[in-house]
């Protein structure tokens, strides 16, 4: 007997079903993620408005990160600073009120709180942002101040012995030969002003002035300098104020030059001690160092001023940025984003069709010339 197959009708409902579940597992997809597509290519006419949509939120996106990363090292650098004036401003009040009052009463607790004093100075010259040097320039990786004990050895001591003052107990250094009356206070205050950069332990880079500007770059063709070295005038001038202040010899040792220099035997011998024109020549170290830190604090005053101009500009940038940004969010959403009303819409279309193809699946699959009869 002859039959008539039905393999092909079969092979055809098989293929429509697979059509079906592949659109509802699409249409499942896109519930499950809010994406049209998984594939750009699936967006169609909106593959390119999309593609620079997201090129445009990229480069933004690089721009705000370079920003926000300039942002915190300028809120780090600002910091030290202020801490840097908070603490010599608090010395600076002590050194100035003493030659005022014609009186000494205890350098000794000034020259200890000017050594803490310029140990935290070196301490935030040397701030850092993960592995960067914030006061190094370019050349990030390099601690910009490290004081290996050349300026001390520079600027000496001068230390009498309180039983015979005729014959120094230490005298080294332009501090020994000031205090001995080698060199006058002229002298002494030029020789500290103009100390050699690598003497109060700065990188070679920063001597060298080899290192280059910090900018953050915030457009394609604009970048802004936030540059700010440890030996800056403001800095270098504070170093070599405090490193003086604490190397300095008390006041009872009688530093300084004498027109003729010839110290009496002990201090009973020629009342008053020290004799008034070295107390003069001591304060007037003292003078110009307290001039020297207050002038140098008025130079950190307009850096941090800088600092912070800069800082605004960029903050006014990200804010620019961050509206553009959710601008091309939505562009980019237009393209990509599935209607999920729709989109569940068409599921139950799909599954009302699917529920209906397996119906009749079912019924081809089991149609025979018995079950046709009956």
């Amino acid at each position: 007997m002859t039959g008539i197959s039905n393999l092909a009708q079969a092979i055809d409902q098989i293929a429509r079903l697979k059509t079906q579940q592949n659109t509802l597992d699409g249409f499942s997809t896109q519930i499950s993620t809010g994406k049209k597509t998984q594939k750009f290519a699936g967006l169609g006419s909106d593959i390119l408005r999309s593609q620079r949509a997201r090129a445009d939120f990229k480069e933004l996106d690089q721009y705000t990160t370079n920003i926000k990363n300039a942002d915190r090292r300028i809120e780090l650098m600002t910091g030290s600073l202020q801490q840097i004036k908070s603490q010599v401003n608090s010395l600076l009040a002590g050194i100035t009120s003493a030659p005022q009052g014609g009186d000494y009463p205890d350098f000794e607790t000034t020259k200890e709180l000017a050594s803490d004093v310029y140990d935290y100075v070196i301490d935030l010259m040397n701030t850092k942002d993960g592995d960067r040097y914030l006061f190094a320039g370019s050349d990030s990786s390099i601690k910009p101040i490290d004081d290996g004990g050349l300026f001390n050895t520079f600027l000496g001591t001068y230390r009498l012995d309180d039983a015979d003052l005729t014959t120094p107990l230490e005298q080294a250094g332009f501090i020994g030969d000031w205090g001995s009356g080698l060199i006058t206070t002229e002298e002494f205050i030029d020789a500290y002003h103009n100390t050699n950069e690598k003497i109060l332990g700065y990188s070679d880079s920063l001597v060298s002035g080899t290192t280059g500007q910090v900018r953050v770059r915030v457009d394609e063709n604009s970048d802004f300098d936030y540059t700010l070295l440890a030996n800056d005038p403001g800095m270098k001038e504070l170093v070599i104020a405090l490193g003086v202040i604490k190397n300095l010899p008390p006041p009872e040792y009688a530093p300084g030059a004498l027109n003729t220099p010839t110290p009496p035997a002990t201090a009973l011998d020629t009342p008053p001690f020290p004799p008034a024109e070295k107390q003069d020549n001591f304060y007037a170290v003292i003078n110009d160092l307290g001039s020297m830190i207050a002038k140098a604090v008025d130079k950190l005053d307009r850096q941090e001023y800088r600092l912070s101009l800069t800082q605004a500009q960029t903050q006014n940038i990200q804010e620019q940025y961050r509206y553009q940004q959710n601008a091309l969010k939505t562009v980019i959403a237009d393209a990509e984003d599935a209607d999920l009303t729709e989109t569940v819409a068409k599921i139950q279309q799909v599954q009302i069709g699917l529920e209906a193809s397996f119906s009749v699946t079912a019924l081809i699959s089991d149609l025979t010339l018995v079950n046709f009869l009956r």
